[in-house]
Parts: C-alpha cells; structure tokens; sequence
C-alpha cells in the first residue's frame, strides 16, 4: 500500500508530465505562425546563429562535458556551456546529464526510457517526455556537478532562462522593426523564429538520436545495442548521429572517428584548444579502433559507459 508521501510524489511526477505535453503541443503550434509572420534574412540569421549556439550547448555542453567528460575546461567556460545547454529547451543541466548516464548504463532495457526497442520509435523520439518516469528520481546522478553553485544555479533558474530568451527576442525584433525598418522584422517575427521553430527544429534533431540512430544506419563497430551511424542525423545534430561511434567510446570528444564522417562539434573543440579555452580531449588512436574492428570479426565484447 503506498504511503501519502509516494502518492504525493507520484501526483508530481504526473503534473510534471502533463505539463511537458501540454508545453510540446504549445511550442510544435505557435512554431506554426511562422506562416503569418513570414521570414527575413534577420529572423533566419537569428535562426541559424541560435540554432549553433543553443545545439552545441548539447552536444558539446551538456553531452560530450556534462555528462561524459570528453574534454576540461575552466569553470567560467563550463558556465557558459551550461547556459548554452539551457538555452534549448532540453531540460534542467543536472536532469539531463542524470538521464542520458542512464541511457548508456542501462541502453535498451526497460530502464532505458528513450529506447526504440524497448518502447517503440515514438516513445523513444519524444514520447517519454510526456511519461512520468522521466520524472523520477534518478538512479545515477550527476553528483560530479550538482555541488557547483554555478551548475545548481542553472538547474534552479531553467525556466527564467526560457522567460528571458522569449522577452529578449521579442524586445530585440520591435526594437530592430522601429530602429531599422529595412530590415523587414518585426518581434512576433523573430521570436517565433529565434524561439518557436528554433526549438521544434532542435529538439527533433537531438531527439532523433535517441530513435533515428537507433533504427536506421550502419554499424561498424559492435556495441552490444542497435546504436547505428546515421549521416543525415550527424548534419543536423553536429556530429551527435555517428552514434554508432559514440556507444563504442562513449567518452570520446570525437564522434566522427573517420576523416570523412563530419562532426562540427568536434571542429569547434578543436577550435577552442588552438585558443587553451578547452584541453586534454579524449581520442581514440588508431590502434584502439583498429583493435575494435579486430575484435568485432572474432568476437562480440562487451560495452561499459563511463560514468565518472
């Protein structure tokens, strides 16, 4: 018999839930004035310059630092990836980073809520948001970072950072509409743009990692999982779909492990070392893979993530 306290705690965890789907349904329908409000170069310029920076604070931020820890960095630069992480829409920087370790330690099971296999494509696509077990407590958490008041801050202002990005696009595009007419936008206009679409277009692209590249690819490397290299989700996602990849050497800081497999992500943290931004970025060499490919034509080996 459950207790007033786990009632009340699954009562929550529902609301939570409820309040997801009623938030996707709101954001896929406002992304739809677009029609209305037409596109100019500034709202697509908006678009794309957010759409960079809010994704690489997933990918590079959230995902390959946060969670995996593929590189290091100073902890000014860990806030901003942190900031940039929460930008998208995606869920607190503790949430996230608690849920993804999940995925890896537990990939495909019933405790992997975002697996096709388990659950089936919609489910893993996005469905699980709207699930109250994303809501529960996890079983691994991101301790490593919950203890910095930086990271905690965050994690405790998530939705004041949504709040201030929806204020600050529609202040932005009134302002540019009365300052510099030429410019053809308005506020509804890049908001919609900058926030709308932009968050629509970077949640199927990151979510699709989780379904896409779970379904449909290749596999070269054996994972004991159906992760698979998905070309057209690693455009979209910035190296996020060579998933194949990632699920073999999950805290590797490169995901496109061939020369031809392009991973923006990586580019930009190359980038960044030239400047001492970030440094010690974990790579496989060449034996390593090499050693891999070896073993996956005698022999299936087993796969642990790295948690800490």
């Amino acid at each position: 018999m459950k207790t007033t306290t786990e009632t009340g705690i699954n009562q929550r965890r529902k609301n939570f839930a409820n309040a997801v789907l009623i938030a996707l349904i709101i954001v896929h329908l406002v992304s739809l004035l677009g029609f209305y409000t037409g596109i100019s170069w500034t709202a697509f310029v908006a678009f794309l310059g957010l759409y960079i920076i809010r994704g690489l604070g997933i990918t590079m931020g959230y995902h390959r630092y946060f969670a995996h820890k593929s590189f290091k960095t100073n902890r000014f630069f860990q806030f901003i990836l942190g900031l940039m992480g929460s930008m998208a829409v995606q869920g607190g920087i503790l949430w996230w980073v608690s849920h993804h370790r999940e995925h890896h330690r537990y990939t495909e099971t019933e405790d992997d809520i975002h697996s096709p296999v388990a659950h089936g494509f919609w489910q893993s696509h996005i469905g699980w948001l709207t699930n109250k077990k994303a809501f529960n407590a996890p079983k691994i958490r991101a301790n490593d970072f919950a203890k910095i008041p930086e990271i905690k801050f965050l994690q405790k202002q998530y939705v004041f950072i949504q709040v201030l990005q929806v204020l600050g696009l529609f202040s932005l595009g009134s302002y540019l509409q009365a300052a510099f007419p030429q410019l053809e936008t308005s506020g509804a206009q890049l908001l919609v743009w900058g926030f709308f679409i932009n968050t629509v277009a970077l949640w199927h692209s990151t979510f699709a990692v989780n379904s896409i590249c779970h379904v449909w690819g290749k596999e070269p490397y054996e994972a004991n999982d159906t992760s698979k290299n998905n070309f057209i989700v690693a455009l979209l996602a910035f190296g996020e779909g060579w998933h194949n990849n990632h699920h073999k050497f999950a805290t590797s800081a490169r995901h496109g492990l061939e020369w031809w497999q392009f991973d923006m992500t990586f580019i930009t943290l190359r980038f960044l070392e030239a400047f001492g931004i970030v440094s010690h970025l974990k790579i496989p060499t060449q034996e390593q893979l090499a050693a891999k490919r070896q073993k996956n034509n005698s022999l299936k080996t087993s796969y642990q993530m790295e948690v800490n």
